[in-house]
């Protein structure tokens, strides 16, 4: 029999064959394992009652795999360079037979985080660490998030903290710059649209994508120089000859095309923005798109070859203020092109190694105008050319059941070019701010050159059948920062222990650097230079537990001391002008060091065609200034996320909720300071203790239905999505001005700006 299996599964990777109805699922799978294909499962799941009961259409090891499971209720996941098998979420509805690895049928809200059933063989290689969720392709694609952006739907974790207008998030109290995004083994460069306002959608197109996997805090070691998060992101595998989806909707024009045959695949998406086909041109024109292209070929079971590349090309005009006296206005030309190849080699059962060779050219050309003669007449001039080359290679050996040792180097040259000019001149209330000079001229030019470096290692040992222990160490230094000796090492603890079969308990402690990278020099608030690598250090301790009626309860606390604080500029009041580091209420920070600690309780469930999740944050985020603690502006002490989904065969609707705390804000007041020449008061605008008051709590729902229509060729989905839905005024800034009322004792009038109002989006996508 074994020899029978063995030939059955060379002819059924070549072409056809039959015979596998009958013979055990186990038997089957362990042929392609001898063959050296990376099959794991667990023996409580394909058990020796598992038989094959319909004959599968030939293809790749993982295309035959996956249909012989689907009637057991299993499924294949790729985790940690092996194809797992998992239960499919009772959410699921069963693949079709024409595309049985990219089920577009599931419900609209799949489990926040992916539970894996794995084998005691395979736990060794399992990730241990805190803070770990992932959200599968269908999950982002159909949570009610503004452009089914897959960076934005980890706003929906606990831990997290953003605005809804960009795309960017904040992880457990860290800046949102301290979150890394990677790509199919790279981290991306700078992946927004629109980075000069606001940075309100992501580059990587969420049809192209398997899903994301986000660490909140205490990630492995294999990862460096981010001290919050990760967004982890790996290409959509399409099992058919050829997949094609064409979408239309108020954000975005998309074309997929993708595909695989014999040893060969791909993937290209191409959108194009359309918000300057839908808002008044007299607001300007944001002219956008992204393109994504991957092919990949398989030299042998063991060989891969990937050739990736991204573009993404903004030219934005964006007028903020249309009145001719008070003309505000931004237009950005960016180009970012990335470019990387990927081999991933398995050099024998226990030993494999990825390799990465990347080349990032990116240019970004900001020109800004203000002409308020009440407020503020400004000009910007701001030009950044960055040229990199890396290399990077990942080594993964795991010779028992009982240990698994990973290690690599990482390499990155650069070379950048900065060149600003701004000028401000202030009137009325913003040339009264105290200490603030009646006009400003900055010219700033930098050309740093240098290059980042990093090794490291790790290794995970089982201790004992409950108990898996896991240690790493990591090196960095950077050259372009012109710092004698700055080079960083980072230890890192992680113990998983199981007292009981449907329980987890997880401890990570570490140490996190972040160096400022080439790219992110300060020269619009004229600094010149660099600063050292920040540093923190995470304690997080959880409990993990599946209920009889398939629950996933989750409670953890995180502690986080972050040194070295790097010197950051905010604006007080209004974050949302078009040239903030030269509006009047700038300030700079110089923390000495921050904290953030926080307890983060979550539920998940999916029963049927109806699943919901929930959880809760308590946390608290202060910077030290000057021996005070002060709350970091992005601070929500209590923080409420929950949602639902409910699917038939053709109807989806999904929902989910938003209620925070309000985020902190300054006050200002006018004080006399004597009196001029002619006797009248001389007024001085003075802001009060910083941060010391709050917004309004901010809530938002949004919502998501869709209809699937099918077609004499593959089906049309079409699409209402609702952002605040209610239409709630949630706070975002304040407007200060003179109060020009004669009736009024106050002098000041304290305006509030607004986050997003309700905003509505249609759509439609043709799948064939």
């Amino acid at each position: 029999m074994p020899l029978l299996l063995v030939a059955t599964v060379a002819v059924a990777v070549d072409g056809p064959s039959a015979g596998y109805v009958g013979l055990r699922v186990a038997d089957v799978i362990d042929a392609f394992r001898d063959a050296d294909h990376p099959f794991v499962y667990s023996t409580s799941l394909v058990g020796e009652e598992l038989v094959v009961e319909t004959e599968p259409e030939p293809g790749t090891p993982q295309f035959l795999v996956t249909q012989i499971l689907r009637p057991h209720g299993l499924m294949l996941r790729t985790e940690a360079g092996v194809y797992l098998v998992v239960r499919i979420p009772r959410n699921a509805l069963p693949a079709s037979d024409e595309n049985p690895l990219n089920d577009e049928s599931s419900s609209a809200v799949p489990a926040m985080e992916m539970v894996v059933v794995s084998a005691s063989r395979y736990e060794i290689s399992r990730d241990i660490t805190t803070s770990n969720f992932g959200l599968d392709r269908v999950t982002i694609q159909n949570m009610p998030d503004i452009g089914e952006d897959p960076i934005r739907v980890a706003q929906r974790l606990p831990g997290t903290a953003a605005s809804g207008a960009s795309a960017k998030t904040h992880f457990r109290g860290g800046d949102e710059g301290e979150v890394g995004i990677m790509l199919n083994g790279q981290w991306l460069f700078d992946p927004f649209h629109v980075r000069d306002y606001q940075n309100i959608f992501s580059v990587v197109d969420a049809r192209a994508i398997q899903g994301v996997e986000v660490y909140t805090g205490g990630f492995p070691v294999r990862y460096g120089d981010r001290m919050s998060g990760l967004i982890l992101m790996d290409s959509q595998a399409f099992a058919e000859p050829r997949h094609t989806e064409i979408g239309l909707s108020v954000f975005n024009t998309s074309f997929l095309s993708a595909g695989s045959k014999e040893r060969h695949s791909w993937v290209v998406s191409a959108r194009r923005g359309n918000l300057d086909l839908v808002i008044d041109s007299k607001f300007g024109e944001p002219n956008y798109y992204d393109i994504f292209v991957e092919y990949a070929f398989e030299f042998s079971p063991d060989t891969r070859l990937s050739i990736n590349a991204l573009y993404a090309d903004d030219k934005i005009n964006l007028i903020l203020e249309t009145q001719p006296d008070e003309r505000d206005q931004i237009t950005s030309d960016t180009r970012n092109a990335q470019f990387w190849l990927r081999l991933d080699s398995r050099w024998s059962p226990s030993l494999a190694s990825t390799t990465i060779f990347s080349a990032v050219d990116y240019s970004n050309r900001r020109r800004g105008d203000a002409n308020d003669i009440e407020k503020m007449v400004a000009t910007v001039a701001d030009d950044r050319y960055i040229s990199q080359f890396g290399f990077r290679q990942d080594w993964v050996w795991s010779p028992s059941e009982k240990s698994l040792t990973q290690w690599g180097i990482q390499a990155t040259a650069g070379t950048a070019d900065y060149s600003y000019v701004g000028d401000a001149e202030y009137f009325g209330l913003e040339a009264l701010y105290q200490g603030q000079p009646k006009t400003i001229s900055r010219s700033v030019t930098a050309q740093p050159k240098g290059g980042s470096y990093a090794v490291y290692v790790s290794n995970r040992w089982r201790l004992a059948n409950k108990t898996v222990l896991e240690w790493g160490l990591r090196w960095d230094d950077q050259t372009y920062t012109d710092l004698s000796s700055d080079a960083q090492l980072s230890p890192r603890l992680n113990v998983l222990f199981r007292p009981w079969e449907n329980t987890e308990l997880r401890l990570s402690a570490g140490r996190y650097f972040q160096s400022q990278p080439i790219q992110s020099l300060q020269v619009e608030d004229g600094i010149d230079h660099f600063w050292r690598a920040q540093r923190a250090d995470h304690l997080i301790a959880g409990i993990k537990h599946l209920t009889d009626n398939d629950t996933s309860l989750r409670l953890e606390i995180f502690y986080k001391d972050i040194a070295h604080v790097r010197p950051r500029f905010e604006n007080l009041f209004n974050p949302l002008g078009s040239m903030p580091e030269l509006q009047a209420d700038r300030t700079r920070l110089d923390p000495s060091s921050a904290r953030s600690r926080g307890l983060e309780l979550s539920a998940v469930r999916s029963a049927g065609p109806l699943d919901w999740w929930a959880s809760y944050t308590w946390s608290e985020v202060t910077d030290n200034i000057d021996g005070m603690d002060v709350p970091r502006s992005w601070d929500q002490r209590h923080s409420v996320q929950g949602g639902f989904g409910w699917q038939s065969e053709k109807w989806n609707f999904s929902a989910a909720a938003s209620v925070h705390t309000g985020w902190p804000t300054t006050n200002l007041e006018l004080v006399e300071e004597g009196t001029d020449i002619n006797g009248e008061p001389i007024l001085v605008a003075i802001p009060g203790p910083r941060n010391a008051q709050k917004h309004g709590i901010f809530a938002s729902v949004d919502a998501r239905l869709s209809r699937k229509f099918k077609m004499q060729r593959g089906s049309l989905l079409v699409f209402l999505e609702v952002t605040n839905v209610l239409n709630r005024s949630n706070e975002c800034c304040l407007d200060w001005d003179f109060n020009e009322d004669p009736a009024s004792s106050d002098v000041l009038e304290r305006g509030v700006d607004l986050w997003m109002p309700l905003l509505p989006a249609i759509g439609v996508l043709w799948q064939f």
